[in-house]
């Protein structure tokens, strides 16, 4: 069946003038993210989810001339989590941009470039999963994060809270006790509380 599809346009408002976003980049979507314009007003970017969820991008559109350039683009060889595996933290209004992928066979977390499009570095490696970011302190320029599989020896399934510098440096364990962790931060980030159990440990 034929189906609707969105289409963004860019609006002189001064003018009334009209630009057509150029589509190739987005062509069959399954689903399109709100349009979010930079602070400068220098250019605004969505998301887009293919149908079939084999590609993946974070497509920029300039404010001047409407064309548009994916800032990131994942195309695996078989399956985007889009549902469960996503994260972006855009950084000084667009100047880099923190990203989540499993483009290396790990949940993974890539700092890039968001002038240019091009990965600067990866964040944090190695065969354990990062499970979700719980915060980005950019003044101090880290990520707090909770993952599964770094602790040789113990469940891998079990999860445990870190710390990480943007450049991948300063790795810190906040949890260690052996089980799974779900840790409450105080909203300076001084303190937290962690809960841990396990099936036979209760909290």
């Amino acid at each position: 069946d034929e189906l609707d599809a969105k289409q963004p346009m860019l609006f002189d408002v001064d003018s009334g003038e009209r630009t057509v976003i150029d589509d190739s980049l987005f062509p069959d979507a399954y689903s399109m993210s709100d349009l979010e314009w930079w602070d400068d007003g220098r250019a605004f970017t969505f998301e887009y989810n293919q149908r079939g969820h084999q590609v993946f991008r974070v497509i920029e559109v300039d404010a001047d001339t409407g064309a548009a350039r994916p800032l990131i683009d994942e195309e695996p060889g078989t399956f985007f989590d889009y549902s469960g595996s996503k994260f972006r933290h855009d950084v000084g209004d667009g100047e880099e941009i923190i990203w989540m992928s499993e483009r290396d066979g790990w949940n993974h977390l890539y700092l890039y470039d968001g002038r240019t499009g091009e990965v600067k570095h990866q964040i944090t490696e190695g065969e354990w999963v990062v499970r979700g970011v719980d915060h980005v302190d950019e003044e101090n320029q880290q990520i707090y994060f909770h993952a599964s599989g770094r602790r040789e020896g113990r469940d891998p399934y079990f999860v445990h809270y870190y710390r990480i510098n943007f450049e991948g440096t300063g790795l810190t364990a906040l949890t260690d006790a052996h089980g799974t962790h779900e840790v409450t931060y105080s909203p300076d980030r001084e303190y937290y509380v962690d809960t841990w159990s396990r099936v036979d440990q209760p909290p």
